[in-house]
């Protein structure tokens, strides 16, 4: 079947035809350029790690948030969890010196049994002096000399782990000896990295779960002797006040340690500081998109702030949001 166009409509069908490839060609050159479009570049590590550059529009930038420290000084306030581990009470005949109530059967053998140890050692001692002048006027052989002295020496070393036992549990007999009437004792777990913030006389404030509208006002008494290997903390004795005979023996609280911090040194919120290694660092925006690593010196914390002691000045523009992204970059994580 032939068919047989005008002039005319061979001129019009022409421009449809054009139009068709142009509009094609532009729907192309659109395509090609938005594969044109380059994504914001990889951040830039340099330095060993200790710079980490952003360019513009970089989506890393949108989680991180920088703000000036140290305009003021701050309290800091060393929290650590703790448990009420003994108590005076009156005793039941009302007549006599107050008893101790202890927060388990285990802690109460400890104490029993340093008493009578420091019973036995008391009678032997004096058995041994007896024997001692008895010898020396002639009256009593060597062998019981030998004899009181080895007693003496037993019950001396028997007393000296009943102590010790007590002790690395934090109580100290002689304290508990003293007591007066309505004392308790509160054991609390403290960071070895603390104990330089602590002395003993500190007052501390105390919050127990079973009494949470309530405030304790206690003493820190004393530093435990031993670092736990497993948690690295170390026990401190607090006495507090037990008006009321509120308190019992097995109850949980909260200590807090407060501390002003110095005038040279800033407060920070705790995840802006990162440690790899045993060493802390943060991380200060020195220009916009362009991060320093630093490494600083930590005091006094809490769950929430941390003291830095050295590595910042007031004024810097540290990373309160983000660090672990900048930790990942800087060390290659």
């Amino acid at each position: 079947m032939n068919i047989h166009l005008s002039s005319k409509s061979k001129f019009w069908l022409t421009l449809i035809v054009l139009a068709g490839i142009g509009s094609l060609a532009a729907a192309f050159l659109h395509r090609g350029a938005k594969k044109m479009v380059r994504p914001p570049g990889r951040p830039i590590v340099s330095e060993k790690g200790e710079r980490v550059e952003f360019k513009d529009g970089s989506p890393g930038l949108q989680i991180i948030r920088s703000v000036t420290i140290g305009k003021e000084g701050d309290f800091v306030n060393v929290e650590a969890p703790a448990r009420l581990i003994a108590t005076t009470s009156p005793s039941v005949s009302g007549e006599g010196e107050p008893i101790i109530l202890f927060e388990s059967a285990e802690l109460n053998d400890l104490y029993v049994g340093y008493i009578h140890s420091k019973n036995s050692l008391s009678r032997s001692r004096k058995a041994l002096a007896r024997i001692q002048d008895m010898f020396k006027h002639r009256v009593a052989t060597e062998k019981d000399l030998v004899e009181a002295e080895t007693n003496a020496d037993n019950d001396a070393a028997e007393l000296a782990e009943f102590e010790g036992k007590l002790r690395a549990v934090g109580l100290n007999p002689a304290s508990l000896n003293r007591a007066g009437a309505k004392t308790a004792w509160i054991m609390c777990d403290v960071p070895e990295s603390q104990l330089q913030n602590l002395n003993k006389g500190k007052k501390v404030k105390v919050k127990f779960s079973s009494f949470p509208n309530e405030e304790w006002v206690g003493v820190a008494q004393s530093l435990g002797d031993n670092v736990d290997p497993i948690t690295r903390t170390v026990k401190v004795r607090i006495e507090i006040m037990n008006n009321g005979y509120k308190l019992k023996p097995g109850m949980y609280a909260v200590v807090k340690f407060p501390e002003e911090t110095k005038g040279d040194t800033v407060v920070l919120p705790f995840n802006s500081v990162v440690t790899v290694e045993g060493k802390n660092y943060v991380f200060v925006e020195e220009a916009p998109g362009d991060f320093y690593r630093r490494e600083v010196t930590l005091g006094i914390s809490s769950r929430e702030r941390v003291n830095v002691l050295e590595g910042l000045t007031k004024g810097d523009k540290v990373v309160v949001e983000g660090a672990i992204l900048l930790k990942g970059l800087s060390f290659g994580f």
